[in-house]
Formats: structure tokens, C-alpha cells, sequence
């Protein structure tokens, strides 16, 4: 004997008697709320696309080759690029950097001249890879051409962690090119 409440003719049960299948407790039940659950997921991931592509320009050109000596120096030579920037890109996952000029002290060289030679020991070039804390390699964060060679500020001026690790903070704000796969750099 099954015990039913009783209901007048004008009342209605405060809920509905669930559909076959959409008990909690039911397989079909569960496999429904999987279903849902991926398509919601998979219309989160398309509006994340779309947003992206659309942020982006959507273009698909890649990005040029940044011109002036500092770029023309690193792209070309021989060893940067592949030691270097494919380090840069694949073990510290670097993408922003800044390329810019230090002088003697390490200080960024505001009023650079395109025309200045690249090893000038008063506006080195440089290459910053932007990052909010220090390279675990102090030699790395911060490369400079130095007598015909890129190398580590570290290592040339013996520059102090905490010298290395604040260039490398500005370069998160001030970034104006990405290192590629290729180690190669590319406009920002």
C-alpha cells in the first residue's frame, strides 16, 4: 500500500514528479549534465577564440623583422639568435623583451641614436627579456653586445642581481618586441 498525499481538485503539488530519467540518482540524469556541461564549456572556449582573434586583428601575416641596429645586430649574428633566443623562448619561456641601449652603469639610454654603433660602451645594445622577477640565471635576463658578442650584463659589468632583476620589470611595462621560437626577434 503506497501512501499518497492528498490533493484537492484546485491545488497543485508544490513540485513537478521529474521526468523519466532525470532523477539525480539515474544514469541518463548524469550523462544529461555531462552533455550540457560540454557544450557550455565548448561555448566558453569559441567566445574565448573569437575574443582573441578579434583583439588581435585576426591577421595572418607574421610580425616583421623590428628595424634599427639593435634588432639588425641580434637577428643577424650568428650565435644569438640560436643560443640565445631559442633559450630564451623554449627554457624560460620569455616572449616580451625590450631592445634598448645601456651605458657604463647599466641605466637605459633615453635619447638613443639610430647611428650609434651597436658595441658603443656609452649606448650598448641590449636585449631585456621582460619578466616581474629575476632570471634564474643572473647572466640571462639581461644580454648586451659587448666587443662583437652578445652577452650577459651579469657577466660584462658585474652588475648586481637587483640591477638585473628591476630592468627586467621595466621590460614588462616598456616591452617593444617578442622573441620568436626561432630565437629571432619580432615587433611587438
Amino acid at each position: 500500500m503506497a501512501i499518497v498525499p492528498q490533493v484537492s481538485g484546485d491545488e497543485t503539488p508544490d513540485t513537478e514528479p521529474d521526468a523519466p530519467g532525470d532523477s539525480a540518482a539515474s544514469p541518463a540524469g548524469a550523462s544529461r549534465r555531462a552533455r550540457l556541461a560540454i557544450v557550455g564549456g565548448a561555448a566558453v572556449l569559441l567566445a574565448a577564440i573569437v575574443g582573441i582573434v578579434v583583439a588581435t586583428g585576426g591577421s595572418d601575416e607574421a610580425p616583421s623583422a623590428p628595424t634599427g641596429v639593435c634588432y639588425e645586430t641580434w637577428n643577424d649574428d650568428p650565435i644569438a639568435p640560436i643560443q640565445d633566443g631559442q633559450h630564451a623562448y623554449s627554457a624560460h619561456g620569455y616572449r616580451q623583451t625590450l631592445v634598448t641601449r645601456l651605458d657604463r652603469e647599466g641605466e637605459i639610454v633615453e635619447d638613443e641614436d639610430e647611428e650609434t654603433p651597436a658595441d658603443d660602451p656609452d649606448a650598448r645594445c641590449a636585449v631585456i627579456f621582460a619578466s616581474p622577477q629575476p632570471d634564474f640565471e643572473p647572466d640571462f635576463g639581461v644580454r648586451v653586445y659587448d666587443e662583437g658578442r652578445w652577452t650577459g650584463l651579469a657577466i660584462t659589468d658585474k652588475a648586481p642581481l637587483d640591477e638585473i632583476a628591476a630592468l627586467q620589470a621595466e621590460a614588462v611595462s616598456e616591452s617593444n618586441s617578442v622573441v620568436a621560437a626561432s630565437g629571432q626577434l619580432q615587433n611587438d
